[in-house]
């Protein structure tokens, strides 16, 4: 039997990796993208914010890593 550890920076990029797959409320993703929520739901609305990529009901949830790739790009202004 082999008895596998997992140093500092494995537990890290596994953390990372954990929280970036995360799903989000709306709430938590307008405050992710430091929005109110008033704004945050104008801009879904007019289509200029990722689809969610879940829903759990009537709530819609979106992975961190769809937000964090938006913004990325430059958010509503995109890139350019």
């Amino acid at each position: 039997m082999t008895t596998q550890t997992l140093t500092e920076a494995d537990e890290i990029g596994v953390a990372e990796t954990q929280s970036h797959n995360e799903y989000l409320t709306r709430r938590e993703a307008a405050a992710l993208c430091r929005v109110p929520l008033s704004t945050f739901d104008t801009l879904r609305r007019q289509n200029r914010f990722p689809f969610p990529d879940a829903h759990m009901g009537k709530h819609m949830l979106w992975r961190s890593s769809t937000l964090s790739g938006f913004l990325e790009a430059g958010g509503t202004r995109g890139v350019g």
